[in-house]
């Protein structure tokens, strides 16, 4: 295993470490939404403890014998301060709202951004692969969040609610609010029992919906509905569809029989907390035998308090659970947030390119069975137009990504103008370079946002560049021309352009940056034989004189270039130009010449029809 790979292996940590890296994230999020949390929870607490006030008072003022102004004041009072804390509560619990739903927008984005924080090479470690998809279930399952924000609420306000409750149960009875303390922590035992055999029954779940959602998903894809056709799959997507269904039924089943049983032995507890609550009350009204004799309006107080005591320890106590629970379903995502960032690099700024280096350059992919690049070293000096070739997997691609400084060598140095391009800074670094990545990407913006996305050029320039690849005219028949949007999924009023249009896009993307450096990787494989050929025939003006390293499977596209790099198990087989390669026995002849056997099989063809 690479050191790259070892650096970048997640950490493991538990729940403790979960919460802390949870709470500080909430916390640098939106700091508002613990200072209205417990501004909530202490209302909520005082609307539970202020109903206990009233039958006492009620029942006081008729043994005291209260005038019917006085009974009407007291109620008077009561009824406003109660419509002064439901008042408090409604405005306290819309604020809280508000912040979770801020939160809940705010935490993914806080997920996207960390994924532009790592080290492009730790995405293509498996185990952190793994671990972003295990994360990304949570947070873009917004039930989680939701859950876990819920659950907050419930707890704080019961732990407070709890704390004036006990107070008051402890001076009627100690013993009494003991024997109340020992059955809510039997009926809390049930509960968590409950809970982990959901938990664990949730678990797994999760595979069998996976699996559901992607066939559901599949046989709603508008591009998979030609084969669906041709090929009758209509039955055999329902019938795998059918069978997961069937197997969500049946856990479904399990959990609701599961449930009931759950809430019969809670209905049990409760009775018998009743029975206790109501006999022993009753008891110290009618005597003191079994402790201090107590008024009516006590009896009121302690029955209710009571009852709330049982209902709050039960709200708190599943609040907690429901708490722990969803932590643990964000424990990949707490994981994840806490993986290596990406270095700081020096802080030098980069002149134009006069020589690029690769010093004794060795890389291995992440958990990868081989050495891709072993000790490479070459060197390209400005102007250069460059062909990078090899069998599939020699590391062409790979060379271009460390050059990114997307990949970092696990040996030896590059050199830009003889300095190690670590030394210089990333955004100063990677405006000299311009790429089109053999699996590049169109943003669903302007189709002008996509070739100058800080709007520095001028509309005439991004036309020109347009022109160059041939792409003009069909920018010229949109209604919007540059203003077009691109991709239909996202905006209405948008178009969606062939595959070979797209390629042609990003090349002009990619020449329109004036970068010193132009890197084309399988710039034209989406592109038809006439397409390709004027790129061809045209990459020294579409480059500008700029350096360029260029690579394509196709050997004929190397015979514009200065010089080939010939990639072979893991080092350069031969770094010359086109016509010296021909004159060896090298594996680039080889491939040349097989490319151009069918090449002129075609042409004896066309020549025999003609």
């Amino acid at each position: 295993m690479s050191q790259a790979a070892k650096k970048e292996k997640p950490k493991t940590n538990g729940t403790l470490l979960s919460i802390k890296t949870l709470f500080s994230l909430f916390w640098k999020l939106d700091k508002a939404y613990f200072f209205w949390l417990v501004l909530q929870a202490l209302a909520g607490a005082a609307n539970g403890l202020i109903n206990l006030v009233l039958p006492k008072m009620l029942l006081d003022g008729i043994n005291k014998g209260w005038a019917w102004d006085s009974f009407l004041k007291g109620l008077l009072l009561f009824v406003l301060v109660k419509y002064l804390i439901l008042q408090a509560l409604s405005f306290l619990k819309r604020q809280f709202s508000l912040h979770g739903e801020k939160l809940q927008h705010l935490v993914p984005n806080a997920f996207s951004q960390k994924i532009m924080r790592l080290p492009y090479q730790s995405l293509e470690d498996p185990d952190v692969l793994d671990l972003r998809e295990r994360a990304m279930f949570p947070i873009y399952n917004s039930w989680v969040l939701e859950n876990l924000f819920a659950s907050f609420i419930d707890m704080l306000t019961g732990a407070f609610t709890l704390t004036g409750l006990a107070v008051l149960l402890y001076v009627f009875s100690p013993l009494f609010l003991l024997a109340l303390v020992i059955l809510c922590v039997v009926a809390s035992l049930l509960s968590a029992r409950f809970i982990k055999y959901m938990r664990d029954q949730n678990q797994e779940l999760i595979p069998v919906n996976r699996r559901y959602g992607y066939w559901a998903g599949t046989a709603t894809v508008a591009q998979h509905q030609k084969e669906f056709r041709v090929y009758d799959l209509q039955a055999v997507m329902r019938d795998k569809i059918a069978q997961f269904t069937d197997d969500i039924m049946l856990w479904i089943h399990r959990m609701k029989v599961r449930s009931a049983n759950n809430e019969t032995l809670q209905s049990l507890i409760t009775a018998l907390m009743r029975v206790m609550a109501y006999g022993y009350t009753a008891l110290r009204v009618f005597g003191a035998q079994y402790g201090p004799q107590i008024q009516l309006s006590d009896y009121a107080v302690i029955v209710m308090a009571a009852e709330n005591f049982f209902s709050t320890y039960q709200l708190a106590f599943t609040g907690l659970f429901e708490t722990l629970s969803s932590i643990h379903h964000l424990q990949p995502f707490s994981q994840f947030m806490q993986l290596e960032e990406m270095q700081k690099a020096g802080g030098k700024a980069p002149e134009a390119l006069r020589t690029l280096s690769f010093d004794k350059v060795s890389f291995a992919y992440p958990k990868g069975d081989r050495q891709v690049l072993d000790k490479v070293s070459f060197e390209i000096k400005a102007g250069e137009k460059i062909s990078i070739v090899g069998l599939n997997n020699a590391g062409k691609s790979t060379m271009v990504k460390l050059i990114c400084r997307l990949f970092e060598p696990q040996e030896g140095r590059i050199l830009w103008n003889g300095v190690d391009i670590r030394e210089y800074d990333m955004k100063a670094y990677l405006k000299e370079l311009s790429c089109v990545f053999q699996d590049f990407y169109l943003f669903p913006f302007t189709i002008r946002d996509n070739i100058d996305p800080k709007s520095k050029g001028s509309e005439q320039s991004i036309l020109d560049t347009l022109e160059e690849v041939d792409l003009l005219s069909v920018i010229s028949r949109l209604d919007a021309g540059l203003n077009t949007y691109l991709n239909k999924e996202v905006w209405d009023k948008a178009t969606d352009l062939s595959g070979g249009e797209k390629q042609k896009l990003a090349i002009a993307r990619s020449l329109y940056r004036p970068a010193s450096l132009v890197m084309l990787d399988e710039p034209t494989a989406a592109l038809d034989p006439l397409a390709e050929s004027e790129v061809y025939e045209h990459f020294h003006q579409l480059t500008r004189g700029r350096t360029a390293i260029f690579i394509s499977h196709r050997m004929s596209s190397s015979t514009f270039c200065d010089r080939i790099l010939l990639l072979q198990d893991g080092g350069i087989a031969a770094f010359d130009s086109h016509a010296n390669l021909m004159r060896g026995h090298n594996l680039y002849r080889e491939l040349f010449l097989a490319q151009a056997k069918h090449f002129q099989s075609g042409q004896d063809v066309l020549k025999d029809q003609g």
